[in-house]
Protein backbone atom coordinates (compact mmCIF):
# COMPACT_ATOMS: atom_id res chain seq x y z
CA UNK A 1 0.00 0.00 0.00
CA UNK A 2 1.45 3.38 -1.01
CA UNK A 3 1.45 6.24 1.48
CA UNK A 4 -0.47 9.20 0.00
CA UNK A 5 1.43 12.46 -0.11
CA UNK A 6 -1.68 14.54 0.57
CA UNK A 7 -5.38 14.17 1.19
CA UNK A 8 -7.77 15.01 -1.67
CA UNK A 9 -9.51 18.39 -1.37
CA UNK A 10 -12.80 18.38 0.54
CA UNK A 11 -15.85 19.52 -1.49
CA UNK A 12 -17.18 22.84 -0.22
CA UNK A 13 -20.56 21.31 0.68
CA UNK A 14 -18.79 18.97 3.12
CA UNK A 15 -16.62 21.53 4.91
CA UNK A 16 -19.26 22.55 7.46
CA UNK A 17 -20.11 18.92 8.25
CA UNK A 18 -16.44 18.05 8.70
CA UNK A 19 -15.94 21.04 11.01
CA UNK A 20 -19.03 20.18 13.06
CA UNK A 21 -17.97 16.56 13.45
CA UNK A 22 -14.59 17.62 14.80
CA UNK A 23 -16.06 20.19 17.19
CA UNK A 24 -18.47 17.61 18.63
CA UNK A 25 -16.05 14.67 18.55
CA UNK A 26 -16.30 12.61 21.78
CA UNK A 27 -12.59 11.75 21.56
CA UNK A 28 -11.26 15.23 20.85
CA UNK A 29 -9.96 15.90 24.37
CA UNK A 30 -7.84 12.75 24.44
CA UNK A 31 -6.59 12.22 20.90
CA UNK A 32 -3.74 13.78 18.94
CA UNK A 33 -5.65 16.89 17.83
CA UNK A 34 -6.57 17.91 21.40
CA UNK A 35 -4.22 20.96 21.39
CA UNK A 36 -6.07 22.59 18.47
CA UNK A 37 -8.46 25.38 19.52
CA UNK A 38 -11.89 25.59 17.89
CA UNK A 39 -10.69 28.29 15.52
CA UNK A 40 -7.99 25.99 14.15
CA UNK A 41 -9.93 22.73 14.00
CA UNK A 42 -10.24 22.98 10.20
CA UNK A 43 -6.56 22.05 10.02
CA UNK A 44 -7.64 18.48 10.88
CA UNK A 45 -11.23 18.58 9.65
CA UNK A 46 -10.18 19.25 6.07
CA UNK A 47 -7.56 16.50 5.82
CA UNK A 48 -9.15 13.65 7.78
CA UNK A 49 -10.88 10.82 5.97
CA UNK A 50 -14.59 10.13 6.61
CA UNK A 51 -15.29 8.16 9.77
CA UNK A 52 -15.26 4.43 9.17
CA UNK A 53 -17.45 1.72 10.69
CA UNK A 54 -16.19 -1.85 10.79
CA UNK A 55 -17.71 -5.03 12.22
CA UNK A 56 -16.23 -7.10 15.01
CA UNK A 57 -13.39 -9.23 13.70
CA UNK A 58 -12.46 -6.86 10.86
CA UNK A 59 -8.78 -6.16 10.21
CA UNK A 60 -8.15 -2.41 10.32
CA UNK A 61 -4.61 -2.82 9.08
CA UNK A 62 -2.33 -5.82 8.80
CA UNK A 63 1.16 -6.55 10.01
CA UNK A 64 3.69 -5.52 7.34
CA UNK A 65 1.35 -2.86 5.87
CA UNK A 66 2.77 0.62 5.40
CA UNK A 67 1.43 3.44 7.56
CA UNK A 68 -1.03 5.14 5.23
CA UNK A 69 -3.40 6.13 8.06
CA UNK A 70 -3.49 6.50 11.81
CA UNK A 71 -6.73 6.26 13.76
CA UNK A 72 -8.71 7.55 16.70
CA UNK A 73 -11.24 5.16 18.20
CA UNK A 74 -14.62 6.88 18.41
CA UNK A 75 -16.62 3.79 19.40
CA UNK A 76 -15.69 0.21 20.24
CA UNK A 77 -12.54 -1.70 21.15
CA UNK A 78 -9.51 -2.57 19.01
CA UNK A 79 -6.86 -5.22 19.72
CA UNK A 80 -3.27 -4.67 18.58
CA UNK A 81 -1.87 -8.09 17.74
CA UNK A 82 1.29 -9.70 16.35
CA UNK A 83 1.80 -13.15 14.87
CA UNK A 84 3.96 -15.63 16.80
CA UNK A 85 6.19 -18.44 15.57
CA UNK A 86 3.55 -21.09 16.30
CA UNK A 87 1.04 -19.59 13.89
CA UNK A 88 -1.03 -17.97 16.62
CA UNK A 89 -1.05 -14.38 17.77
CA UNK A 90 -0.10 -12.26 20.76
CA UNK A 91 -2.25 -9.36 21.92
CA UNK A 92 0.12 -6.46 22.53
CA UNK A 93 -2.49 -4.04 23.78
CA UNK A 94 -5.92 -2.51 23.31
CA UNK A 95 -7.17 0.77 21.86
CA UNK A 96 -10.31 2.00 23.62
CA UNK A 97 -12.64 4.91 22.80
CA UNK A 98 -10.56 8.08 22.65
CA UNK A 99 -7.29 6.29 21.93
CA UNK A 100 -5.04 7.21 19.01
CA UNK A 101 -3.21 4.30 17.43
CA UNK A 102 -1.38 3.13 14.32
CA UNK A 103 1.43 5.69 14.17
CA UNK A 104 4.92 4.55 13.16
CA UNK A 105 7.94 6.89 12.93
CA UNK A 106 8.76 5.96 9.33
CA UNK A 107 5.65 5.84 7.11
CA UNK A 108 7.47 3.66 4.58
CA UNK A 109 8.41 1.05 7.18
CA UNK A 110 6.12 -2.00 7.57
CA UNK A 111 3.89 -2.09 10.59
CA UNK A 112 5.06 -4.40 13.36
CA UNK A 113 1.54 -5.47 14.34
CA UNK A 114 -2.04 -5.75 13.09
CA UNK A 115 -5.10 -3.93 14.41
CA UNK A 116 -8.31 -5.96 14.71
CA UNK A 117 -11.78 -4.80 15.78
CA UNK A 118 -12.80 -6.67 18.95
CA UNK A 119 -16.28 -5.15 18.73
CA UNK A 120 -18.06 -3.14 16.06
CA UNK A 121 -16.00 0.04 15.85
CA UNK A 122 -16.23 3.57 14.50
CA UNK A 123 -12.88 5.11 13.66
CA UNK A 124 -11.59 8.51 12.62
CA UNK A 125 -8.88 7.84 10.01
CA UNK A 126 -6.17 10.47 9.73
CA UNK A 127 -4.05 10.12 6.56
CA UNK A 128 -0.36 10.10 7.38
CA UNK A 129 0.38 12.25 4.33
CA UNK A 130 -2.01 14.94 5.55
CA UNK A 131 -1.09 14.86 9.25
CA UNK A 132 2.66 14.89 8.79
CA UNK A 133 2.86 18.55 7.60
CA UNK A 134 0.52 19.64 10.44
CA UNK A 135 2.64 17.95 13.07
CA UNK A 136 5.83 19.36 11.55
CA UNK A 137 4.44 22.91 11.64
CA UNK A 138 2.67 22.87 15.02
CA UNK A 139 4.81 22.28 18.15
CA UNK A 140 1.71 21.62 20.28
CA UNK A 141 0.56 18.81 17.97
CA UNK A 142 4.08 17.36 17.86
CA UNK A 143 4.27 17.46 21.66
CA UNK A 144 0.87 15.78 21.94
CA UNK A 145 1.88 13.01 19.55
CA UNK A 146 5.12 12.44 21.46
CA UNK A 147 3.14 12.25 24.71
CA UNK A 148 0.67 9.70 23.29
CA UNK A 149 3.48 7.56 21.89
CA UNK A 150 5.24 7.68 25.28
CA UNK A 151 2.02 6.43 26.90
CA UNK A 152 1.91 3.53 24.41
CA UNK A 153 5.52 2.67 25.27
CA UNK A 154 4.76 2.81 29.00
CA UNK A 155 1.83 0.42 28.56
CA UNK A 156 4.03 -1.94 26.56
CA UNK A 157 6.66 -1.88 29.32
CA UNK A 158 3.98 -2.53 31.94
CA UNK A 159 2.66 -5.45 29.89
CA UNK A 160 6.14 -6.98 29.66
CA UNK A 161 6.82 -6.53 33.38
CA UNK A 162 3.51 -8.18 34.24
CA UNK A 163 4.28 -11.12 31.96
CA UNK A 164 7.71 -11.66 33.56
CA UNK A 165 6.86 -11.06 37.21
CA UNK A 166 3.45 -12.67 37.70
CA UNK A 167 1.81 -16.07 37.45
CA UNK A 168 -1.37 -16.65 35.45
CA UNK A 169 -3.62 -15.41 38.24
CA UNK A 170 -1.60 -12.23 38.69
CA UNK A 171 -1.35 -11.53 34.96
CA UNK A 172 -5.09 -11.91 34.45
CA UNK A 173 -5.93 -9.80 37.50
CA UNK A 174 -3.49 -7.11 36.37
CA UNK A 175 -4.98 -7.03 32.85
CA UNK A 176 -8.53 -6.71 34.17
CA UNK A 177 -7.68 -4.03 36.73
CA UNK A 178 -5.69 -2.00 34.19
CA UNK A 179 -8.56 -2.06 31.70
CA UNK A 180 -11.06 -1.09 34.39
CA UNK A 181 -8.83 1.83 35.30
CA UNK A 182 -8.63 2.97 31.70
CA UNK A 183 -12.43 2.95 31.48
CA UNK A 184 -13.15 4.85 34.70
CA UNK A 185 -9.83 6.53 35.66
CA UNK A 186 -10.13 4.87 39.07
CA UNK A 187 -9.39 1.52 40.66
CA UNK A 188 -12.37 -0.74 41.36
CA UNK A 189 -13.71 0.37 44.72
CA UNK A 190 -17.27 -0.83 45.35
CA UNK A 191 -18.17 -4.52 45.81
CA UNK A 192 -20.48 -5.51 42.97
CA UNK A 193 -19.09 -2.90 40.57
CA UNK A 194 -19.64 -4.03 36.97
CA UNK A 195 -17.35 -3.38 33.98
CA UNK A 196 -18.11 -4.30 30.39
CA UNK A 197 -14.90 -5.76 28.96
CA UNK A 198 -15.48 -7.29 25.50
CA UNK A 199 -12.83 -9.96 26.00
CA UNK A 200 -13.10 -13.66 25.25
CA UNK A 201 -11.08 -16.29 27.09
CA UNK A 202 -8.95 -16.58 23.95
CA UNK A 203 -8.19 -12.84 23.86
CA UNK A 204 -7.32 -12.81 27.57
CA UNK A 205 -5.03 -15.77 26.92
CA UNK A 206 -3.38 -14.10 23.94
CA UNK A 207 -2.74 -11.04 26.12
CA UNK A 208 -1.37 -12.94 29.13
CA UNK A 209 0.42 -15.85 27.45
CA UNK A 210 -1.95 -18.64 28.46
CA UNK A 211 -4.39 -21.00 26.78
CA UNK A 212 -8.13 -20.28 27.00
CA UNK A 213 -8.46 -23.35 29.23
CA UNK A 214 -5.83 -22.00 31.65
CA UNK A 215 -7.56 -18.63 31.68
CA UNK A 216 -10.90 -20.30 32.41
CA UNK A 217 -9.44 -22.25 35.34
CA UNK A 218 -7.81 -19.11 36.77
CA UNK A 219 -11.05 -17.12 36.53
CA UNK A 220 -12.96 -19.95 38.17
CA UNK A 221 -10.47 -20.00 41.06
CA UNK A 222 -10.79 -16.25 41.51
CA UNK A 223 -14.56 -16.62 41.45
CA UNK A 224 -14.39 -19.38 44.09
CA UNK A 225 -12.29 -17.05 46.25
CA UNK A 226 -15.07 -14.45 46.07
CA UNK A 227 -12.90 -12.05 44.10
CA UNK A 228 -14.82 -11.63 40.84
CA UNK A 229 -17.24 -13.04 38.31
CA UNK A 230 -16.49 -12.89 34.61
CA UNK A 231 -19.07 -14.03 32.10
CA UNK A 232 -19.47 -13.10 28.43
CA UNK A 233 -17.51 -9.88 28.71
CA UNK A 234 -19.14 -8.74 31.93
CA UNK A 235 -16.78 -8.39 34.89
CA UNK A 236 -18.32 -8.09 38.35
CA UNK A 237 -15.77 -7.13 41.00
CA UNK A 238 -16.89 -8.81 44.23
CA UNK A 239 -13.84 -8.01 46.37
CA UNK A 240 -11.99 -4.96 44.99
CA UNK A 241 -9.19 -5.07 47.55
CA UNK A 242 -8.44 -8.74 46.85
CA UNK A 243 -8.48 -8.22 43.07
CA UNK A 244 -6.16 -5.21 43.30
CA UNK A 245 -3.83 -7.15 45.61
CA UNK A 246 -3.72 -10.06 43.17
CA UNK A 247 -2.96 -7.60 40.35
CA UNK A 248 -0.13 -6.02 42.35
CA UNK A 249 -0.85 -2.51 41.07
CA UNK A 250 -1.37 0.91 42.59
CA UNK A 251 -3.20 3.91 41.22
CA UNK A 252 -0.18 6.06 40.37
CA UNK A 253 1.48 4.06 37.58
CA UNK A 254 -1.90 3.36 35.98
CA UNK A 255 -2.80 7.05 36.08
CA UNK A 256 0.55 7.91 34.49
CA UNK A 257 -0.41 5.78 31.48
CA UNK A 258 -3.61 7.72 30.70
CA UNK A 259 -3.88 10.58 28.26
CA UNK A 260 -4.94 13.84 29.93
CA UNK A 261 -8.72 14.24 29.81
Amino acid sequence: MDVPLSAPPVPLNQVAARRASCLSCPARSSTVCAPLPDAAIDRVALIKNPSRRLPAGATIYAEQDQCAECFTVLEGWVALVAANDEGGRVVLGFALPGDYFGFVPNPLAPRAHSAVALTPVRLCPLPRGGMQPLIASDPALAKRLAHLEALHAARADEHLVSTVQHDARGRIARLLVALCFRLTRALPAAPGQVFLLPLTLAVIGESTGHSPEHVSRSLHRMAAEGMLRFRRGRLTVLNPAALIAAAGVTERPLADMLAPA
